[in-house]
């Protein structure tokens, strides 16, 4: 006989383990699936926490070359980076923090918790392969799919060579490289790229669009450009990259500009041409569930075209942050309990791009306002003058705070400055709560911080606002 289950999710990552607890902690009878070696999914093992490991370590060694601004004078000799201890760091971090998952799951009476791959076979029915070679049948009333996402493979002549690494697989590279091409200029090729040069590769970054980040502040993305340069990245801007090809120890990646051909010699290339939702082998051909070039497709509580099938996170396409999945599931399990509440807007959303300096943001860009017809203004700060930053040595950056001019409300937060991460956590509260330009200015921040930006940015345009109407 099947086994029953009131809710199955497949997917145990931030989409589906936080829903999974929410839902057997109310009493729901939940099967949980994942296809991993453990609890966390891509954010996890192939993501946010390896990638900011490798940072930290990263962040170290740019440390210790500026001790001496800071009087700290250090050996002449260079700081020696013992990879192995990094990969076992972060393999310590991961496995720790796997297991706690695992541990909490298991607090949880109703909640079961299988590993293998899980396979629709109808709108309620569900086949699971486990790893250890047996399978089980189950029946559900519901479905969650939080399967996420995979990167999208390079689809030119050389792609294939084992030289060339996709953003999961990088994580696990043996060594540094000594020369690293890094094609696609978003958020995973700019902080790898960064991090790798900042551990001792010599970098280039290829961008087949204009500017790198699209779809961010521009104004902030051209200034973190410079930011790359002046750290001795090579920087390739409307670059399409033609093949890659196998050149003496390494590769030859071939690319073309307006201005001609080149080539750019490394001995590992990294393919960051973004991630594509995780869809495949899910059987949901089963079921009536559509899938667009985008990912699957949903209504405004996450079901999709087959009733009780819901999809959080990356599987629906973009925005992929393992924060937006955690929102999304967190809202969809009230939903699912009959209890009131709002789900995630995009424009709610916030993120950080963990570049050196880190680009964050919340809310709408001035362009994002514009297209959707608001007449916004922008409160500036520019950090060169923050003390908490000046303290720091990190004082190139700049605060703009978008706001509607007629309700006041603040509908837009973006910062570039190391510590902007740490911002964020006001900017979405101003931005979700759509709090008025006065509200900042009548709260106190702290001093010497970086939050000061805030107040500081605001004050400024109220007080040029006064001197305009008394002129």
């Amino acid at each position: 006989m099947e086994k029953y289950y009131d809710v199955l999710v497949i997917g145990g990552g931030p989409g589906g383990t936080p829903a999974a607890m929410a839902l057997a902690q109310a009493g729901k009878k939940v099967l949980l699936v994942e296809a991993g070696a453990g609890l966390g999914g891509t954010c996890l093992f192939e993501g946010c926490i390896p990638s900011k490991i490798f940072r930290e370590t990263a962040q170290r060694l740019r440390d210790i070359s500026m001790a001496a601004e800071f009087g700290i004078d250090l050996p002449r000799a260079p700081a020696n980076l013992n990879w192995r201890k990094v990969q076992a760091r972060k393999r310590a971090i991961l496995q720790r923090r796997s297991e706690a998952a695992i541990h909490k799951a298991g607090q949880f009476s109703t909640l079961q918790l299988l590993f293998g791959q899980a396979q629709l076979r109808g709108p309620r029915k569900a086949f699971i392969k486990l790893f250890d070679g047996d399978s089980v049948e189950i029946t559900f009333g519901q479905c969650i799919l939080a399967t996420g996402s995979t990167p999208n493979a390079l689809s030119v002549p050389g792609a294939d060579l084992p030289q060339v690494y996709s953003s999961d697989r990088i994580l696990d590279i043996d060594r540094v490289p000594e020369r690293l091409a890094v094609i696609g200029g978003g958020p995973i090729g700019v902080e790898l790229a960064q991090i790798f040069h900042a551990l001792g590769a010599r970098v280039t970054l290829m961008e087949v669009g204009p500017h790198i980040l699209g779809g961010v502040d521009e104004e902030l993305a051209l200034v973190l450009e410079q930011h790359l340069i002046k750290q001795g990245i090579n920087l390739h801007l409307g670059c399409q990259v033609k093949d890659i090809g196998s050149g003496g120890q390494g590769v030859l990646v071939r690319y073309a500009t307006e201005d001609g051909s080149d080539q750019v010699p490394a001995t590992a290339v990294l393919a960051a041409t973004g991630r594509s939702p995780r869809v495949q082998g899910l059987g949901l051909e089963h079921t009536a569930v559509k899938v667009s070039p985008h990912g699957v497709e949903v209504d405004q509580t996450l079901q999709t075209a087959e009733p009780g099938i819901y999809a959080v996170g990356d599987v629906l396409g973009q925005p992929m942050f393992a924060h937006w999945a955690t929102a999304q599931c967190l809202a969809l399990a009230r939903h699912l309990l009959g209890l009131p509440g709002p789900f995630p807007k995009r424009e709610h959303n916030a993120a950080t791009i963990f570049s050196t300096p880190e680009l964050a943001m919340a809310g709408l860009t001035e362009d994002q306002c514009a297209k959707a017809g608001l007449e916004v203004g922008v409160a500036r700060y520019d950090f060169a003058q923050d003390a908490r930053a000046q303290i720091g040595g990190h004082d190139n950056g700049l605060l703009k705070i978008v706001y509607e001019k007629g309700s006041r409300r603040v509908v837009g937060v973006h910062a570039l400055v190391e510590g902007a991460a740490d911002l964020m956590g006001e900017a979405a509260l101003l931005v979700r709560a759509g709090l008025p330009l006065e509200a900042i200015a009548g709260a106190i921040h702290p001093h010497p911080t970086l939050t000061e930006s805030f107040v500081m940015a605001v004050r400024a345009t109220l007080a040029a606002e006064a001197v305009k109407r008394h002129e």
